[in-house]
């Protein structure tokens, strides 16, 4: 990896450090300055359901426009929603103000990272794509876990609108990292497909509705005539499926079942954190067949599921726990890293964009399902049913994968 490089990650690193920090900071503000948890409930609702919705409509854009250009507005836009937010605030005193700073931050973060993924398939082409795909993840994740910790820091020392504004300066900070890399880097996008002119012209003569309808049916179109990726795609949903379940049900089950302390519920996260971490500087180092990385992932989560789910004991839950989280940023390389080697350049981001939201779409799933089914089945049973469904699921589409393979 080129030491440039770096400025591109730490660009990566501040922006997700703010966007975490205003994930984090919402609801929690928004249940300070009402006391409502159905509202605090709303606020994480509002701020995260857009995220998933935007991504298809990110992925046709990075097809079409210059992906840093997406994202380097997408930085000055989070940096301007925020003081407009907290104006309105200020003019208007209301919850709800902040709930559309989340929304709006929310959506422009999706457009930021769809256009770093497809910068990484078209200027990283120096770097083993699997050690690119580590380095990145592992810059999302230390932000996404530093975040909360440092909106926790902020709030004893600040107030909340102050610790909001210092997220401003980060994304404008990100934005002249990511610039300086760009001109230091003297990268060009002159690989950009021949049919971009074109798509732009049906995009003017065409109403905008019209256009995006037809860039996600070839997103989707993409990813259906492609047989190695739809058994693939299966078995995301599905490990998105446990992680889903894992999540929602791991207060309850760590701090309820097993009367854990809420310091060793933190440490459980903190522990999880640093093994995802190792998992991806091991694999930054060394190489490894693509399909193995996949398997290895596939059985860890399923062994960490199948864990959580039988557990009387924390300790065993811990370990399960672990495995599920730590093998799913492997899963990620392994899935992200197939569909730069299948899908062809012109359509990648049209088609990750439908398959990022195809894929997340199981995590928010299986919160309903624990809501709805959680009173009637105990909730590591509901867990074991869905691990013993998986595995059975998954071994018949990987043998069906491999067989392909063969062929």
């Amino acid at each position: 990896m080129k030491s440039k490089d770096s400025l591109f990650f730490s660009s990566l690193f501040l922006s997700r450090l703010a966007d975490q920090i205003i994930l984090f900071m919402v609801p929690l503000v928004v249940f300070q300055l009402t006391g409502s948890s159905a509202l605090s409930g709303l606020a994480f609702f509002i701020e995260t359901l857009p995220r998933f919705l935007a991504f298809p409509i990110a992925g046709v854009l990075c097809d079409i426009l210059l992906p840093y250009s997406i994202v380097s507005v997408s930085q000055k836009i989070r940096s301007m929603i925020v003081p407009f937010g907290l104006l309105g605030f200020y003019c208007i005193e209301s919850v709800y103000w902040l709930m559309a700073i989340a929304a709006l931050v929310g959506i422009a973060t999706s457009f930021a990272l769809m256009a770093r993924e497809m910068i990484l398939v078209q200027n990283f082409k120096h770097s083993r794509f699997e050690k690119v795909l580590s380095y990145s993840s592992l810059a999302d994740q230390l932000g996404m876990v530093l975040g909360p910790v440092l909106a926790s820091v902020l709030l004893l020392f600040l107030n909340w609108q102050q610790s909001l504004t210092l997220c401003v300066f980060l994304f404008l900070l990100s934005d002249v990292s990511l610039g300086y890399w760009w001109r230091v880097g003297c990268m060009s996008f002159s690989e950009k497909t021949h049919s971009l002119p074109n798509e732009l012209t049906v995009w003017r003569i065409s109403p905008w509705y019209h256009f995006f309808s037809q860039q996600l049916k070839q997103g989707l179109g993409q990813i259906l005539v492609l047989p190695q990726l739809i058994p693939v795609i299966l078995i995301a949903f599905c490990i998105n499926l446990i992680l889903g379940f894992t999540l929602a049900s791991m207060a309850p089950i760590y701090t309820g079942l097993f009367a854990q302390s809420e310091s060793s519920y933190a440490l459980l996260q903190t522990l999880a954190v640093i093994l995802s971490i190792i998992i991806l500087i091991w694999i930054a180092k060394f190489p490894l067949n693509l399909y193995w990385m996949g398997s290895l992932a596939f059985i860890a989560i399923c062994i960490g599921a199948l864990m959580t789910a039988l557990s009387q004991d924390y300790l065993i839950y811990l370990c399960g726990f672990l495995l599920i989280i730590g093998f799913d940023k492997m899963f990620s390389v392994f899935l992200r890293s197939l569909c730069k080697r299948l899908i062809p350049i012109e359509n990648l981001g049209k088609s990750t964009g439908v398959l990022i939201l195809l894929n997340n779409i199981a995590q928010p799933l299986a919160g309903l399902i624990i809501a709805i089914l959680a009173g009637a089945y105990l909730i590591q049973d509901i867990l074991l049913y869905t691990t013993l469904f998986v595995c059975v699921f998954g071994i018949l589409l990987s043998s069906y994968l491999v067989l392909r393979v063969k062929q």
